[in-house]
């Protein structure tokens, strides 16, 4: 296992999860909408998502699957979501409330700094993942130690922090070889249909930044 979190021995990633408190069959219609191939696991009253492939099915810049699947909004129906993710060096825990109005917040760890933040994302604190897990003001402290512990590797890091906060799929964060449920594949006409309206906004966003010299054609 290195430290990216990449193994693909067995053809599974770890060192990427996410847990949404929803039904498996919810979850699997939910990633069937998506980017990303990946297992959903169901483990009693959380489902679990691990993406199958290191690149999604869509193009670049979207063609990562952990940081596209980490970005994903989820519906009210599929909050709350604790997603624990390694890019790189970085460890990300990613918390999805509960409710309407619920803001996506990242928890963004590195080897020399501890947590750090990270611009034009909203910081999630210990106690927003203690909320969101269920282990409450009882096991906060235990979820802060976890936080702030020292690690020479991301994969480490984000087991204590899993283990604080008491959640299931251990196994599936840690070990590529860890049984996993059914494989479910994204739509490749949504994904086609994502491509197109992404090169359109790219193409836009060209246009803006350097439009026309005036009197040439467009």
């Amino acid at each position: 296992m290195n430290s990216r979190g990449d193994d693909f021995t067995t053809g599974a990633m770890v060192g990427n999860l996410l847990l949404v408190r929803a039904r498996v069959d919810q979850v699997s219609t939910w990633v069937g909408k998506g980017l990303v191939a990946a297992h959903v696991t169901p483990l009693g009253d959380w489902t679990a998502v691990t993406p199958a492939r290191v690149s999604a099915n869509a193009a670049p810049p979207y063609d990562d699957a952990r940081s596209t699947l980490a970005a994903r909004p989820l519906s009210t129906s599929l909050r709350p979501a604790v997603g624990f993710f390694v890019t790189g060096r970085r460890g990300i825990v990613v918390v999805s409330p509960p409710g309407w109005r619920a803001v996506k917040r990242w928890l963004i760890w590195e080897p020399e700094d501890g947590p750090v933040r990270a611009p034009r994302l909203a910081n999630a604190r210990p106690v927003d993942l203690a909320t969101v897990s269920g282990v409450g003001g009882a096991g906060l402290p235990s979820v802060v130690a976890a936080v702030k512990s020292a690690h020479s590797a991301p994969i480490a890091w984000l087991a204590a922090v899993h283990a604080a906060l008491r959640l299931p799929g251990h196994s599936l964060l840690l070990e590529p070889d860890a049984p996993r449920g059914k494989l479910v594949e994204p739509s490749p006409k949504r994904v086609a249909a994502f491509d197109k309206v992404a090169r359109e906004e790219a193409a836009h966003r060209a246009e803006v930044a350097d439009p026309p010299y005036p009197g040439t054609l467009a």
